[in-house]
């Protein structure tokens, strides 16, 4: 097995100022390119830390990309730290000099006498220019290890990597990749699709995996490079069938998967269909989510379901409790929809006031309407936490009931 690790160096990152995502990232795109990490590891600016770390990873890697430390301040310790790791005294790279300074040149700034440390590197490294920003990368083989060092700022990190990392890597180990296939969900929990998968009799060489993220939750199926398609699909197929009506979209199969916007807005064009919005605890997060497609033509937010009687002129009962809640959630769909004079008419509404929206200890039960064609659906949820992931939620199970009403799936929720 090649043995491929990643390391970050940063304060900043050891101390949660920052959130790594260079490794996520990176992690994600050597799955894509068939490899495995094996391990992840984050120091400090502590040279003798970092000194320490670089030959345990020379000692027992294949390959390692180390992200961030090669800025200009005295806290950017990679350079020096390889050296001493790997007995390669720094050395000035005129070349490197040169491309700072043209670098600052472009910004039309004079260069800081503190940059000029950005183009001292370890002797017999190769040189990875960064055309994006001042920082120059580098490459060399220590013990069993192949080294590239590329800056901890994500889009110059992400611009070495495609053009030198990924390129030296292929050369190198000629991976094959994986085929991975992506269930997206909304509503259902890692436990719960976890335990309707255990009742399915997926291959043991087919890898499951989840990743969680407001508002969805992402179930992994990664198939081995000579995994025949038709079993391949087979197990898609079964996946799917056993998690439910929640999964919304499929990534990396035949369709273009997507978010649920994505996936609203292909049958609403096919079908040359319109929709209008009315949202409360979501605060705008429907309309910023839909704006600018042709079949999006018109949203409000409201902040509670009690005020809108001078917007669209109808009677609305008290909001408060379920029952009033769930009636106004109704009027509003029908009213949006007549109104704006589209094909569907979305509404939400919440049977609590802001001050519960926005207390992290309150669950909030929401109420939403789809006003149709022919016929009027509606539903309940319960969102919970701060106020931005209650209102993450909210948008997500707003859109949620379109999506499953536009693809027939059978969804109830209380």
């Amino acid at each position: 097995m090649i043995r491929i690790e990643l390391f970050s160096q940063g304060e900043e990152v050891v101390s949660g100022q920052t959130v790594d995502t260079n490794a996520a990232w990176l992690s994600r795109r050597l799955v894509e390119m068939g490899f495995e990490v094996t391990r992840h590891t984050c120091v400090g600016d502590r040279l003798e830390e970092l000194v320490a770390l670089l030959r345990e990873i020379g000692a027992r890697a294949d390959y390692c990309i180390c992200s961030g430390g090669l800025g200009p301040t005295r806290d950017d310790l990679t350079a020096e730290a390889v050296a001493r790791a790997f007995d390669c005294p720094l050395q000035e790279d005129p070349e490197a000099l040169a491309l700072i300074e043209r670098c600052f040149s472009r910004w039309g700034r004079p260069m800081p006498e503190v940059n000029r440390k950005q183009a001292w590197l370890p002797r017999g490294a190769q040189r990875l220019d960064n055309h994006w920003g001042t920082a120059p990368g580098f490459m060399l083989q220590a013990g069993r290890c192949r080294f590239a060092f590329v800056p901890g700022i994500p889009s110059e990190m992400r611009h070495l990597f495609e053009t030198y990392v990924k390129p030296d890597l292929e050369a190198r180990f000629d991976p094959v990749p994986w085929a991975l296939v992506t269930l997206r969900t909304v509503g259902i929990g890692e436990s719960s699709i976890e335990e309707k998968l255990d009742a399915t009799e997926l291959p043991n060489d087919v890898v499951v995996s989840f990743r969680a993220g407001l508002p969805e939750v992402h179930t992994k199926l990664f198939f081995p490079p000579d995994f025949p398609e038709e079993r391949m699909r087979r197990c898609v197929s079964e996946a799917a069938k056993a998690i439910g009506p929640q999964v919304f979209s499929i990534d990396g199969l035949d369709g273009p998967g997507g978010g649920l916007a994505e996936v609203i807005g292909r049958v609403l064009s096919a079908r040359h269909q319109t929709l209008a919005v009315v949202e409360t605890a979501s605060g705008g997060l429907i309309a910023s989510q839909c704006a600018g497609r042709e079949w999006f033509i018109e949203s409000a937010v409201l902040q509670d379901c009690g005020r809108p009687t001078a917007l669209f002129d109808l009677p609305l009962p008290d909001t408060g409790d379920d029952a009033s809640a769930s009636e106004a959630a109704k009027r509003l769909a029908h009213s949006v929809r007549a109104g704006a004079a589209s094909d569907y008419g979305l509404a939400q509404c919440a049977d609590s006031d802001q001050a519960a929206l926005n207390d992290p200890e309150k669950a909030v039960r929401l109420h939403h309407a789809l006003s149709t064609p022919t016929s009027l659906l509606w539903e309940s949820g319960v969102v919970r936490g701060p106020l931005q992931r209650k209102q993450i939620m909210a948008a997500a199970l707003a859109l949620d009931l379109l999506r499953c009403y536009l693809q027939g799936a059978n969804l109830t929720r209380g």
